[in-house]
């Protein structure tokens, strides 16, 4: 293979995802217009400036923590495929799909199959697979959040953001549907060759077996369903990640005199947080500003030049850090951009 694509070759790639890349800036620039709209930016700076960076500092340190137990979680999402990964190149794996996530949307979740594959010479669409697993189940964590708003907050949830009951309705409907298909394709795979059969029809008799292999392999990353003490580390492991997540939001509470919001105003901060953190934006970038600041806005009455500082130094110290450690993985272990961003999974699968 060799070592560099040609330009034009290159820009051929970035072409083709233009629109999806024009899509997310737009969508960026709004939700920044929704959230710094008629902003006094003089006292906006000076509260940012008057931070206490300290315990920004630490609330940067439970992100980190929160990273490395993804890693972790991520090996036992593994194991069937391949035992006794180490932790190193999963955390590197992590933190270069963030690096791509804060870059180019969604990018990430190609990033780090590809990156743990040209370490680890494993399949990269068994890994792909567990990275779907592992959104499946950050979704249902996500909504656990959801349900436990109303235990933690007794203000007028539902009055400030009316969408949040529907969209978790069908948030869970969606991933309920997903997750049983997708287990149950992986436990019968005749099932799968059967709904494989019709598309093969259509393919030459080498792309067809490609597609296949491909498809199974996937399905691989589902395999830890049948090991019930993976299935309950994993259960475990996830609950570790989202408590350092909110205890991430309440440390960086204290940096800015809000400390008495204490645990459940963190719990429902990450909750909508992550929602916009969920949308298709670098990073969040925008719509992790405008849901944060409303949030604090609206559900608990902190003035919005307060909310914006909030907002905009928790998202530029995690977009910042978590790229330059994923950058210096992404460099110390050579992964190529022009294969990433290309998506050759099988055609270098091992």
């Amino acid at each position: 293979m060799p070592s560099e694509v040609p330009a034009a070759r290159l820009r051929a790639l970035f072409s083709s995802q233009l629109a999806q890349y024009l899509f997310s800036g737009v969508l960026s620039a709004f939700f920044l217009w929704i959230a710094f709209r008629g902003t006094d930016f003089p006292t906006l700076f000076g509260l940012m400036r008057d931070a206490n960076y300290w315990w920004i500092m630490g609330m940067f340190i439970c992100l980190l923590a929160s990273h490395l137990v993804r890693a972790w979680r991520w090996r036992f999402l593994l194991d069937p495929i391949k035992r006794g990964i180490g932790l190193r190149n999963l955390f590197a794996g992590v933190m270069i799909g963030y690096l791509f996530n804060n870059i180019l949307p969604r990018a990430g979740e190609l990033a780090r199959p590809y990156a743990l594959g040209h370490m680890e010479s494993i399949s990269r669409s068994s890994a792909f697979g567990t990275i779907v697993v592992e959104r499946m189940i950050d979704v249902l964590c996500f909504l656990i959040l959801v349900a436990l708003m109303p235990l933690v907050y007794n203000g007028a949830l539902l009055e400030s953001f009316p969408w949040l009951r529907r969209t978790g309705i069908l948030i869970t409907a969606a991933t309920a549907a997903g997750l049983a298909g997708l287990v149950a394709l992986m436990a019968r795979r005749d099932w799968t060759d059967r709904l494989l059969e019709p598309v093969g029809r259509f393919l030459p008799s080498g792309l067809r077996s490609r597609v296949n292999r491909i498809v199974h392999a996937f399905l691989d990353g589902f395999l830890f369903v049948k090991d019930p003490k993976l299935v309950a580390v994993i259960a475990a492991s996830s609950a570790v990640i989202w408590f350092l997540y909110i205890l991430m939001i309440y440390v960086a509470f204290f940096a800015f005199g809000l400390g008495d919001l204490g645990l459940g105003g963190a719990l429902v901060v990450e909750a909508i947080s992550s929602i916009g953190m969920a949308l298709p934006t670098p990073g969040g970038t925008g719509t992790y500003h405008a849901f944060t600041s409303q949030t604090l806005n609206k559900l608990f009455q902190v003035a919005m030049p307060v909310a914006l500082s909030f907002a905009t130094v928790t998202h530029a110290v995690t977009f910042i850090g978590v790229s330059i450690v994923g950058l210096w993985y992404f460099l110390r272990d050579r992964i190529r951009v022009a294969e990433v961003v290309s998506r050759k999974r099988e055609g270098n699968d091992r």
